[in-house]
C-alpha cells in the first residue's frame, strides 16, 4: 500500500495547474482504454502538450490501464456493451465448443458490443478521474500550502 500512497503523492505534487495534471491524468486514462497495445499511451502523450496537459500526469494515468489491469478494464468494457444491447456473455459451455473458425466468428461478434462498451467506459472513466484529481490536487495543494506558511 505504501508504493500506492507514494505514486499518489507523487501525482498530485506534479507542477502545474491543477486542470493540466486532472486533463492529463484523465487523457492518459481515457485513450489507454483503447484496447491496442502502446497506441493510446503514444497516443495520449502526443496529444498533451498541444492541449497544455501535463506531460507526467498523462503518463501518470496510461499506467492505470497496464498489462495486469488491463483485462480487467477490457472485460467490463465487452461486458458493458453486451448488456446495452441486450445479449448475453456466451456461456462456458459455448465457448468450450468452439473450434478455430467458432473463435473468430465469436470474435468478429463482440466488435460491435466492445467498440459501444468502449465509447461509453471512455469518456465515463476520463470523467471520473478528471474530477478526482482536480479535487485532490486542488485539496493537495491547499494542505500543504497552509502547512509551509505555518
Amino acid at each position: 500500500m505504501g508504493r500506492v500512497r507514494t505514486w499518489v503523492a507523487g501525482l498530485l505534487a506534479l507542477n502545474g495547474t491543477p486542470q493540466g495534471v486532472a486533463g492529463g491524468f484523465a487523457l492518459g486514462v481515457g485513450l489507454s482504454l483503447i484496447p491496442i497495445p502502446f497506441a493510446g499511451m503514444l497516443l495520449a502523450l502526443a496529444l498533451a502538450p498541444p492541449l497544455k496537459l501535463n506531460i507526467p500526469a498523462t503518463y501518470l494515468g496510461t499506467a492505470v490501464v497496464n498489462p495486469v489491469t488491463g483485462a480487467v478494464f477490457y472485460a467490463g468494457e465487452l461486458y458493458l456493451g453486451l448488456a446495452l444491447m441486450g445479449r448475453p456473455l456466451p456461456s462456458w459451455a459455448e465457448l468450450r465448443a468452439l473450434d478455430g473458425a467458432g473463435w473468430w466468428d465469436l470474435f468478429t461478434s463482440m466488435l460491435g458490443p466492445f467498440a459501444l462498451g468502449a465509447a461509453v467506459a471512455i469518456p465515463t472513466l476520463a470523467g471520473l478521474s478528471y474530477t478526482l484529481v482536480y479535487v485532490a490536487v486542488r485539496q493537495w495543494r491547499r494542505t500543504h500550502v497552509a502547512a509551509k506558511d505555518a
